[in-house]
């Protein structure tokens, strides 16, 4: 293909190792997947509030590097951002409504945004997908860039993966820096995190299909470490339709709220407004391609709107947090964003 220009539109996801699928603008916007086999692009916000979500793309190839994505196969420079640094009195304002929520017996659990704010001062924030192509074999490289809006980042989260009547998916919960892994595997809290996840996927996903949950194991990712409880559910319709099955698993209360009411995504969504979240962050990113449909959770990423960067964190408030260890974990969780990217 030839390379596209500095502003051309595109997305990409990687789809297994070494393999990343892409897209170039112009992108046709459909309310479903193309019925005819074309690769399609799932770009949506947390609240799914996209009628047309379902982006197809002018040119679509795979690629082994995404820095074909850039002119002259990624001499983009790369962004040169100036951070703003954070306090903690509106995040502390919010964990304190969630505690209270929880101390009723309305909420078990709830997961804020909070978002680093900067300026870009030079260089192109696109450049960032330059540090996916050969991120760790636990994240998932992914991004886009739409006019003026962007977001770049590499996942350890999988929404789910589906084909041939088979879906994949995983809780994934419950967080610690990488130094303190000894106590974490028998840390109440962080269990208790972690299970709510997991028992929210097997819960639903019993209502369309037959279900096997791997044993709660650890995801390594150098800095941090996370519980893993991998699940897969033989569909009773081997041929569902992705955005039912999207609405049934978004937000799952890794990133969204536990029990997932009306009520309480609701008031998850107020919290992310007050804190101003970026509509993007933690909401579903996918692709079809090649006859199957794989999706992540998009977070762990830097996003943009014209010089405006974004980098958000959340973290899963539940009865036995504490504010200091949840405020450590959204640094946490940023700094490995930054490390990886390069910003």
């Amino acid at each position: 293909m030839s390379a596209p220009n500095l502003h051309h539109d595109f997305a990409f996801l990687r789809i297994g190792p070494g393999r990343f699928a892409c897209g170039t603008g112009p992108f046709e916007s459909q309310p479903e997947p193309p019925s005819d086999g074309r690769p399609a692009f799932y770009i949506n916000d947390f609240e799914l509030s996209d009628p047309e979500p379902w982006k197809v793309s002018t040119h679509a190839f795979e690629t082994s590097d995404v820095r074909q994505l850039l002119p002259d196969n990624g001499s983009t420079p790369l962004p040169a951002v100036e951070w703003h640094g954070l306090g903690d009195g509106d995040f502390r304002e919010i964990y304190d409504a969630i505690q209270q929520e929880i101390a009723a017996g309305t909420l078990e659990k709830s997961v804020p945004v909070i978002t680093e704010r900067g300026r870009l001062n030079g260089g192109d924030p696109a450049a960032l997908l330059k540090a996916v192509t050969g991120s760790s074999a636990e994240l998932c490289g992914y991004g886009y860039r739409l006019g003026t809006l962007g977001m770049i980042g590499a996942t350890p989260e999988q929404l789910f993966n589906v084909h041939d009547g088979l879906l994949e998916t995983m809780a994934l919960a419950g967080t610690a820096p990488r130094h303190e892994a000894g106590d974490f595997l028998s840390d109440p809290k962080e269990i208790r995190e972690h299970e709510f996840v997991a028992a929210y996927l097997v819960e639903k996903m019993s209502e369309i299909g037959q279900i096997e949950r791997e044993t709660r194991s650890v995801m390594d990712l150098g800095s941090l470490v996370h519980f893993l409880s991998r699940i897969r559910v033989r569909l009773n319709d081997p041929h569902p339709d992705l955005n039912a099955l999207i609405r049934l698993m978004h937000p799952t209360p890794a990133l969204g709220a536990y029990p997932r009411g009306e009520g309480a995504l609701r008031m998850l969504c107020e919290y992310r407004e007050r804190l101003k979240a970026p509509p993007h962050f933690g909401a579903p990113f996918g692709v079809m391609w090649e006859g199957a449909f794989r999706s992540v959770v998009a977070i762990r990423n830097v996003s943009w709107s014209g010089s405006d960067m974004f980098l958000p964190s959340g973290c899963g408030i539940i009865r036995e947090s504490r504010f200091d260890r949840e405020w450590r974990e959204l640094a946490l969780k940023r700094n490995s964003v930054k490390a990886l990217l390069g910003v």
